[in-house]
């Protein structure tokens, strides 16, 4: 039970980096709806995975992840350099 949990938290976790580097550029173009869609899809695992490793004492390894759940968040939703010139 415990490796089958685990092995399909690495899947989930693989797809939703996946998600985020698919999007990266066309983000900002997205409807609303789609953009939480994948905001809180991303948001979730994260939130999922540090909470598991807040709750068995690994502090560290939970605010890891947090960070980096935080940073591919700021990196998804950021504006992308090519809106950035086409903008002038």
């Amino acid at each position: 039970m415990i490796f089958g949990h685990i092995l399909f938290g690495t899947i989930s976790l693989i797809g939703v980096l996946l998600l985020d580097y698919g999007f990266r550029d066309e983000f900002n173009s997205l409807n609303l709806i789609q953009k939480l869609a994948i905001f809180f899809s991303i948001f979730g695992i994260f939130a999922t995975v540090a909470l598991g490793l807040f709750m068995v004492g690994n502090l560290l390894a939970g605010a890891a992840v947090s960070i980096v759940g935080l940073v591919l968040l700021v990196y998804l939703i950021r504006p992308t350099v090519k809106e950035k010139n086409t903008n002038k």
